[in-house]
């Protein structure tokens, strides 16, 4: 065995000598771009189910001794994904990466004690008075705390009187926050300023438009609010933030869940078994605590399915608009550039993204777009049913160029048309948008109208043809214009109609001026060849 500690002893100066673990300092500049969940085009935002993520890049500063050292870098976003994060700055480079999960919370807290000394304050039945005994956590699990103390091995919080315990976290690796930590190594003592950047899971965006009409109807004020979310428990402050708007691939990426169970006291009523006599038909079982009514809307106390208690705070309604209720930040609207095929947004102010929260940033405010309504509906050029019926679409439409006062890209989002009426502003529509492109027609659904009838009849029809009667009646106090599609599939064409149409997308199209309380006959035959 000599030539093995001989081998040891010459290889012992070239192994990396450990400098230890420091700590980096919080940001002093952080970046943030929010890109939008790949399968939501249009919507509302949940922070409990965001599909979006972001680019996050901090800027820090870290004294590194020499030698080899561990770099922890607290507060981190906690939905980070270790293996994007790039550090630069450092003089030698990374040698590996960790994300630390051991985040403080009551469970990890217990887990962490088991078998450690702590310190069990307790009520003294006789005096009245806390007292602190010594004692030692045997388990900790969804089962319960057991305890032993001076009297042996008893259950956490099941004596009937207020008891709490004390543990240090000095060695256990506990964090009240994420951490992501790496290793280098440095020839010599340095301070440096170093750039972390990495993408984290639980952001989104949105945007919400409104649209306020004029009283002719023939113009509209369009503004649009971009919806900054995050579900993460970590907050961006003060940061510089921008949005990426447009249809942008992404792989799945598996995400890291701890699967921890929770730590929970249970313990039975103050009573015995044996105090109260067994029924056949009435098993044993905990008493039920007495629930407010609110109990599971809005605070209070309730139990679970595994017969735990469970206290909530209170909380206040969701909005209509949002889930939770968020600050809103005015500020001017926001910057684009082109990032490829895609279009990055960039918010002229710094802003504070904070934790489980949305807040709105000014997007566009644009007067007096010219708009136009109109109505549309479509039926089936060969159709074997005797009869049918068809409902007509309240639309708009407007193009999305520097004529009509637009002439940008236009994200995806909900929009709310709204019209002075009767001294009130009233709401007419609220369709969804979808992401627009500059000199692309928007052409948007306000509601099924209730004034418009459309009733197609066969009037003949054989293995090749079909002459089809189609009366359109018009109950509104005005006249309105109605485009009628009559969508015909492979080498099928329309013949003989009594009204003059065209072709848009390749489908014939009937534009029909229908008069006020009156109605208008239209007959055309279709041909499958």
């Amino acid at each position: 065995m000599r030539w093995l500690f001989l081998l040891l002893l010459a290889l012992g100066p070239a192994l990396p000598a450990c400098a230890g673990e420091v700590t980096a300092t919080k940001p002093s500049d952080i970046s943030v771009t929010i890109y939008r969940d790949p399968g939501r085009n249009g919507g509302n935002l949940e922070l409990s189910s965001l599909g979006g993520f972001a680019v996050v890049t901090e800027t820090r500063t870290i004294s590194i001794p020499a030698g080899r050292s561990r770099i922890r870098f607290v507060g981190v976003v906690d939905g980070i994904i270790p293996e994007s994060a790039i550090v630069t700055g450092l003089p030698s480079g990374i040698i590996e990466k960790n994300r630390d999960a051991a985040l403080l919370s009551p469970s990890a807290l217990m887990r962490a004690a088991r078998g450690k000394a702590i310190k069990l304050t307790r009520t003294n039945r006789t005096t009245g008075k806390a007292e602190t005994v010594s004692a030692e956590i045997v388990s900790a699990d969804e089962n319960g705390v057991m305890v032993r103390a001076a009297g042996g091995i008893e259950a956490l919080r099941c004596s009937g009187i207020p008891e709490t315990f004390g543990y240090g976290l000095e060695a256990e690796g506990l964090s009240a926050q994420p951490v992501l930590s790496v290793q280098t190594r440095s020839s010599k003592p340095i301070t440096a300023t170093i750039t972390l950047t990495y993408i984290a899971e639980g952001f989104d965006w949105a945007a919400n438009y409104t649209a306020q009409l004029s009283p002719d109807g023939k113009t509209a004020d369009i503004g649009a609010w971009i919806t900054l979310a995050n579900g993460n428990s970590v907050s961006l402050p003060n940061a510089r933030t921008q949005i990426v708007a447009g249809g942008l691939h992404r792989e799945y990426v598996e995400k890291f869940v701890n699967n921890q169970p929770q730590v929970i006291a249970r313990c039975w009523s103050m009573q015995r078994t044996s105090d109260i006599p067994l029924k056949p038909d009435r098993p044993y079982s905990l008493v039920n605590p007495y629930m407010p009514p609110d109990t599971f809307g809005y605070g209070g106390a309730y139990e679970d399915k595994n017969g735990n208690i469970v206290v909530t705070a209170m909380r206040s309604p969701p909005s209509p608009m949002m889930e939770s209720a968020s600050p809103v930040t005015v500020v001017s609207a926001a910057s684009l550039e082109q990032l490829g095929d895609l279009k990055l947004y960039t918010v002229p102010e710094r802003t504070t993204v904070a934790a489980m929260q949305m807040k709105q940033t000014r997007l566009i405010d644009q007067h007096a777009v010219p708009v136009e309504f109109y109505y549309a509906a479509e039926l089936q050029g060969m159709d074997w049913r005797t009869e049918e019926q068809v409902q007509g679409m309240r639309m708009i439409r407007t193009l999305n160029d520097k004529a009509h006062q637009l002439g940008l890209p236009l994200p995806a989002g909900a929009m709310l048309f709204q019209q002075d009426q009767f001294g009130r502003t009233m709401v007419v529509g609220e369709p969804d948008l979808a992401d627009t492109a500059e000199d692309e027609k928007i052409e948007l659904p306000l509601g099924v109208s209730s004034d418009l009838t459309i009733k197609r009849r066969t009037l003949r029809r054989d293995d090749k043809s079909q002459d089809s009667e189609v009366v359109i009646s018009n109950a509104g106090s005005s006249d309105l214009m109605l485009e009628l599609k009559v969508p015909l599939y492979g080498a099928g064409r329309l013949t003989s109609p009594d009204h003059a149409y065209v072709k848009r997308d390749g489908q014939p199209l009937f534009v029909l001026k229908v008069p006020a309380g009156d109605k208008i006959v239209l007959r055309f035959s279709a041909t499958t060849s």
